[in-house]
């Protein structure tokens, strides 16, 4: 009897461990494509010239990144440091 016991604690424990570890790859998981799918974004949003039609869409995107509840801290600076260097053109530069 006791070791049928022993084999359920280690049974229930090695259940255990394998939950926290696949709770843990999923967390991870869901932060690497919240990651992924910001970096996008930033690549996209600085590459319009200033000239361009995207340009008042890429400078919505940057402000947007500043204010995402997922985004770490040196993303959110990242996004910062390139809206400031995101500069508007003189009006008549612009696109029609």
């Amino acid at each position: 009897m006791e070791t049928a016991l022993v084999a359920a604690f280690i049974a229930a424990g090695a259940a255990i461990v394998a939950a926290i570890v696949s709770w843990f790859g999923a967390f991870q998981s869901r932060r690497t494509a919240d990651r992924d799918q910001a970096w996008k974004r930033l690549t996209w949003a600085m590459r319009p010239k200033s000239t361009s039609t995207e340009y008042d869409i890429s400078r919505t995107v940057l402000e947007r990144m500043l204010t995402v509840r997922w985004a770490s801290k040196s993303d959110k600076n990242l996004a910062l440091r390139a809206l400031r260097r995101h500069t508007p053109p003189p009006p008549e530069e612009r696109e029609p």
